[in-house]
């Protein structure tokens, strides 16, 4: 023990402090190497079996059939069935206490496409919230109604009656 102790010593002598700091540097170098590739080793073998799963999910998924597509142009009404529409949305405004006096009415067929667009223009005299109460009853009863454009006019400041213009469209399929 005394000579292991002795041979230390002599090369601790010869190697000088700048010697014995290059050592060390190398032991620490050495360990953080073998401390660090062994965790980035782990993290990879995790990440590889993580891919490997996503892509049997992916496989899986693509093999399996896929839903079938919503169309909704499919879900339209017929021409036919326009005019009632229209009724249907005069007796939503009358049960709103909307009344539709007068209104332009015209169809024209979609180039291109198996649609037609009525465009209804409504002249309508009544308080914001009747109109409003109205416009999303009749959006939600008819998926196939949009409203285009919305005129808002009050003859006074104090007046509680609106006079309102309403464009909208009422799309239906034209039998082919």
């Amino acid at each position: 023990m005394n000579t292991l102790l002795w041979q230390l010593r002599q090369w601790a002598r010869r190697l000088g402090a700048t010697g014995l700091a290059g050592i060390g540097l190398l032991v620490a170098a050495l360990l953080l190497q073998t401390l660090g590739v062994g965790t980035l080793q782990r993290s990879i073998v995790a990440q590889q079996e993580r891919l490997a799963a996503l892509r049997v999910a992916a496989a899986t998924r693509e093999a399996s059939p896929t839903p079938p597509v919503f169309n909704p142009l499919a879900a339209l009404p017929p021409t036919g069935a326009a005019s009632q529409q229209i009724g249907e949305l005069a007796q939503l405004a009358e049960s709103h206490g909307l009344a539709l006096p007068r209104g332009r009415y015209s169809v024209t067929s979609q180039a291109g496409t198996a649609l037609a667009r009525w465009q209804l223009v409504l002249p309508v005299e009544t308080p914001y919230p009747a109109l409003h109460a109205f416009l999303a009853a009749a959006l939600e009863r008819l998926p196939n109604l949009t409203l285009d454009e919305l005129k808002l006019e009050r003859e006074r400041i104090e007046s509680t009656d609106l006079q309102a213009e309403l464009r909208m469209s009422l799309f239906v399929e034209t039998a082919p």
